[in-house]
């Protein structure tokens, strides 16, 4: 989902300005912190919302709240500037039921799936919501095409995880000797 996320950043520079690509940017690294404090935490302490059954917020639940329904909004947009509400709801519950149907039966526990899906959703809420203040022009043909390849071509390609990465800044920031990970 982060090369979507930025093709979305390069729509916005190409359709509205630098200003709300950089707009866009800071509420995705906003909602990327977030998850990735709930992350080291837990990995470096152990520290969760146990009685709650969630030990991090999922990042997957997250991307795929926010990425995707931004950029559904965006494209439904192109078509008429009234269907942004709409795509953006239609996006929400797409996106849920992937976070409840998929990920919170095979990726984490559905409270973490519940609870990365509603920091997803209320990020992308608040992008658009500021986005309706600006005049968003139409994307560039050549632009649009070229960002829905990118973003075709990169779902077909191996995925990166930062778990690894996450894992090492909270053994090294809590000196523990390894990270933690959930009972199974």
């Amino acid at each position: 989902m982060f090369p979507a996320a930025l093709v979305i950043a390069a729509w916005l520079w190409a359709a509205a300005s630098k200003k709300i690509a950089l707009l866009w940017l800071g509420i995705l690294l906003s909602a990327y912190f977030i998850v990735g404090v709930t992350k080291i935490l837990f990995k470096g302490w152990g520290i969760g919302l146990h009685g709650l059954d969630i030990a991090v917020f999922s990042g997957h639940a997250t991307n795929a709240s926010l990425v995707f329904t931004v950029m559904l909004s965006l494209l439904c947009q192109q078509i008429h500037p009234r269907l942004r509400w709409p795509a953006f709801g239609v996006g929400v519950l797409l996106t849920w039921w992937l976070s409840i149907d998929y990920i919170g039966l095979t990726i984490h526990p559905l409270p973490e799936a519940i609870a990365g899906a509603l920091v997803g959703t209320v990020a992308a809420w608040v992008f658009l919501m500021m986005l309706s203040h600006y005049n968003v022009g139409k994307i560039p043909r050549p632009a649009l095409v070229m960002g829905l390849a990118a973003v075709l071509v990169c779902s077909l390609s191996p995925k990166y995880s930062a778990e690894r990465l996450l894992d090492r800044i909270a053994i090294s920031l809590s000196g523990a000797e390894q990270a933690f990970k959930r009972s199974s």
